[in-house]
């Protein structure tokens, strides 16, 4: 079976994960990166690029030592808004909401029913790092060093340099890097690869 094919196909499978609702939201760039067919052509082999965590909740957990906040943004929604408290702003868009909060986190969810799922969050300030330490401000060596040699690297279509990773259970983590080669912002996805 072509490559290109099957990496087409599983990403068809990642972009209905979360809700399982509207198909459009995954389908568009929603400030969540590119698709496992845009990385194919960016790099060498997006199939050999998914990678594996010994711990997926880990994997993808933020913290704020600021404000003693914690947390995995596989884990259960509601809990995850409690947590953060109340947002410094919100937007809806259906069934998606994405809550800004003053200490530069932002973070999209959806709702169905009494479900509240993560879809992403973003970071743009140092008050948050993912669990291997990288933050606003860490270095292209620095991320390499933490989360290893096997990220896509390329320039997004708006000229934006990007270092990615996607794991193989349906999440990704992208560093958008800035003209001093450090990180300018952070976000990890769930649906998205």
């Amino acid at each position: 079976m072509n490559k290109k094919f099957l990496v087409l196909l599983m990403t068809m499978g990642l972009s209905i994960v979360a809700c399982g609702k509207n198909d459009d939201f995954y389908n568009e760039d929603n400030g969540c990166g590119v698709g496992l067919e845009e990385c194919a052509s960016e790099c060498d082999s997006a199939e050999e690029s998914l990678l594996t965590a010994e711990d997926d909740k880990l994997e993808v957990t933020v913290e704020n030592e600021k404000e003693n906040i914690s947390f995995s943004i596989l884990d259960d929604g509601k809990t995850v808004l409690d947590k953060l408290g109340e947002p410094a702003s919100k937007t809806d868009d259906g069934d998606y909401h994405t809550n800004k909060y003053s200490n530069s986190g932002e973070l999209t969810y959806c709702t169905e029913g009494d479900t509240t799922e993560i879809v992403e969050f973003k970071s743009f300030s140092n008050d948050w790092k993912t669990s291997k330490g990288i933050t606003v401000g860490s270095t292209i060596d620095e991320i390499l060093k933490a989360y290893g040699e096997s990220a896509c690297e390329y320039e997004s279509e708006d000229g934006e340099h990007i270092i990615s990773y996607t794991y193989e259970n349906g999440y990704s983590i992208y560093f958008t890097i800035n003209d001093n080669n450090e990180v300018a912002f952070f976000q990890m996805c769930i649906g998205r690869g």
